[in-house]
């Protein structure tokens, strides 16, 4: 068992590190976890078989969320004649839920989680600046799929959960080098992030520093709440200031593109005029179809459409997605399609919630990175469309049956901050 306990925690691992590095990444450590799971449950070992207990009441909730929306989506798809096409997207989180079987079976450590993460951030940094200093690339991207939109948001959601690890870490002053790995790939995602120039991410900064406050820094004195706000800050205006980032050239292009936009003299090529198009094209095939959709081969036949009648700019014509989750799910597969992308979101939500007022640091960092999850992809899915790709369904639905098991299971550590212990504590319910 140890020798398998350890294939999962390596399951893990790989889970975390290889999207953003390895060609087809997303499948490997997911693929790994659904074969584990698969073993456990052919040969009946998962704790419980048939039986609710192990994975708990909010367990349950995830299981029959996630088949919800597979067979909800696997429904629109089939009226539209795409079910083929909708496989890879629908099987990642049939494999993920193969994945929470191996998880429950065999329980990896929460080293494997913190391990994957710090990898995956300081090598996605390296690997982007390296492909902007020696290889002269003007934004740094993944593998195909992961263009530079992708790999810039993959690797920004790594550093923001490695920098809630960093927190896990601080709580722990007996293990130093876990401060140092984190912190190294709290900054690797980042800068990864800001190398690959994904505007869109930069909007979810806020939102997750305010998931950050409310998990951790509510819980210091106000002048170090005040130091760290004032950190974040000047960071901020170091990255703007700073011109080989490029932030300062990117925000500044994207207000040009809106204002001429706005003035009625968009450029064909702008990204930022090319996106409003698109949204405004999305909305006007959802007023068409509102229920049911157009499909995909039916969204790109309704744009085709829409620019021949002058409605919206020829630029929509090469994206074969809205550049924006909820519309596009909502164009493609209808009001029942939207309602399982919402479920999608709001599903973390009643997972992880009650975890940010437990006073042992332990869960309520697992409960900010579970809650993390969400934060990060309803804020790249205005911009893009991530579940679009099966690196969208993927990542979000493995890395979130990893966070849950491993918060579910997490056990008491002593805290070193007396002041959390006076507040009494919350435990995650099953």
């Amino acid at each position: 068992m140890s020798v398998m306990k350890a294939a999962t925690g390596a399951a893990v691992a790989a889970t975390l590190m290889f999207p953003v590095l390895v060609p087809g990444g997303y499948w490997w450590g997911l693929g790994g976890l659904a074969l584990l799971g698969g073993l456990a449950a052919l040969g009946r070992l998962w704790p419980g078989w048939l039986n609710p207990r192990p994975l708990g009441r909010r367990g349950w909730r995830l299981v029959w969320v996630l088949l919800g929306v597979v067979s909800t989506m696997a429904a629109m798809a089939w009226l539209h004649e795409e079910l083929l096409g909708a496989l890879p997207r629908l099987g990642a989180m049939l494999l993920a839920l193969l994945g929470l079987v191996a998880l429950h079976t065999w329980r990896p450590r929460l080293s494997a989680l913190w391990a994957g993460l710090a990898m995956g951030g300081m090598l996605a940094g390296g690997w982007a600046l390296w492909q902007r200093l020696q290889e002269g690339a003007g934004r740094a991207s993944g593998h195909d799929p992961l263009h530079a939109i992708l790999f810039g948001n993959v690797s920004l959601l790594t550093g923001g959960l490695c920098l809630a690890g960093v927190v896990w870490a601080l709580a722990r002053p007996r293990h130093p080098g876990w401060l140092l790995v984190l912190a190294a790939g709290a900054i690797g995602g980042l800068l990864a992030s800001v190398l690959s120039g994904t505007r869109g991410g930069w909007v979810a900064l806020p939102l997750i520093l305010l998931l950050f406050h409310r998990g951790f820094l509510a819980w210091l004195p106000g002048w170090q709440q005040a130091l760290a706000w004032l950190s974040v800050v000047t960071l901020a205006i170091g990255l703007y200031a700073v011109p080989q980032t490029g932030v300062q050239h990117r925000v500044g292009l994207a207000m040009d593109e809106l204002s001429h936009y706005l003035e009625g003299e968009s450029a064909p090529t702008a990204s930022v005029t090319a996106r409003l198009e698109m949204w405004r094209g999305a909305w006007q095939l959802i007023q068409q179809r509102p229920l049911l959709g157009h499909g995909s081969e039916g969204y790109r036949q309704g744009m085709a459409e829409l620019v021949e009648g002058a409605v919206v700019a020829p630029s929509v014509l090469p994206h074969g997605h809205a550049h924006n989750d909820l519309l596009d799910a909502w164009a493609k597969f209808g009001l029942p399609g939207l309602m399982a992308l919402l479920a999608l979101y709001l599903l973390p939500v009643l997972l992880f919630r009650s975890g940010l007022r437990h006073a042992d640091t332990t869960h309520r960092t697992l409960a900010v990175a579970g809650l993390l999850l969400p934060v990060a992809f309803i804020d790249f899915g205005l911009t893009y469309s991530f579940f679009a790709y099966p690196v969208g369904g993927a990542v979000y639905s493995a890395w979130l049956v990893v966070l849950w098991t491993l918060y579910r299971h997490a056990p008491l550590v002593p805290e070193v901050d007396q002041a959390a212990k006076c507040q009494g504590s919350v435990m995650p319910s099953g």
